[in-house]
């Protein structure tokens, strides 16, 4: 692990306490903040570029004609809160049909001046039944013009590390990751077609992910 991802990791600890203690009211003010939702069956919007590929994920599908008063209903329903300046503040999706008392998976984000989010994961329960649980605290930042880094905690042993390599400003050409079980960097390698669009991801000489024709 760099220097620089110690440092960032070691402010995500630092903050976890407080986080922790104030974790209800971040996600009441988040809740009131929210101008509309969207809806998919599945984790769908993040921050994160290239997230579903890098990690192998099923991307939702959009979900149309979901009801606020019905996002509770089925597990598989995952709820995108979007303020109204169009962003991203949260996401919740709950753990079972039309039970909140199991829990909603609830994940709020905060926008700051300088283009990085921070991202709380929780275990919420609407109805004050159980404590709110705080699962990991991440922040997604850049380091400079050409890298930016995703780092993840969950409590005081678990992390992981993301760097986004920019060769081009406006494209990833790499992503170098680690994590608190394997700590040798594993690099992506991302490949474009002649219209600069991703085409597919290699590591080493193996193809890791590739675009559907």
């Amino acid at each position: 692990m760099n220097s620089t991802v110690l440092e960032i990791r070691q402010e995500l600890l630092d903050k976890w306490s407080e986080v922790e203690q104030n974790i209800d009211g971040m996600i009441t003010a988040k809740l009131s903040a929210v101008s509309y939702w969207k809806y998919a069956t599945d984790e769908y919007y993040t921050y994160l570029p290239y997230y579903h590929e890098i990690h192998k994920f099923k991307k939702g599908r959009i979900l149309k004609n979901i009801t606020e008063d019905a996002r509770f209903s089925k597990r598989t329903i995952h709820s995108f809160g979007f303020n109204e300046l169009d962003q991203l503040i949260i996401m919740q999706h709950p753990y079972a049909d039309n039970d909140i008392k199991l829990g909603v998976g609830t994940h709020i984000y905060i926008m700051n001046s300088d283009k990085s989010v921070n991202s709380y994961v929780t275990r919420w329960y609407p109805e004050n039944d159980h404590p709110t649980t705080l699962v990991a605290i991440s922040v997604f930042k850049p380091l400079d013009e050409h890298n930016w880094v995703e780092v993840r905690i969950g409590g005081k042993r678990n992390w992981s590390a993301m760097n986004y390599i920019y060769y081009d400003s406006n494209r990833v050409d790499q992503v170098v990751s680690c994590n608190s079980l394997v700590e040798t960097p594993l690099s992506y390698n991302f490949i474009y077609d002649n219209e600069d669009k991703l085409e597919k991801i290699m590591i080493c000489e193996s193809v890791w992910w590739k675009r559907k024709k």
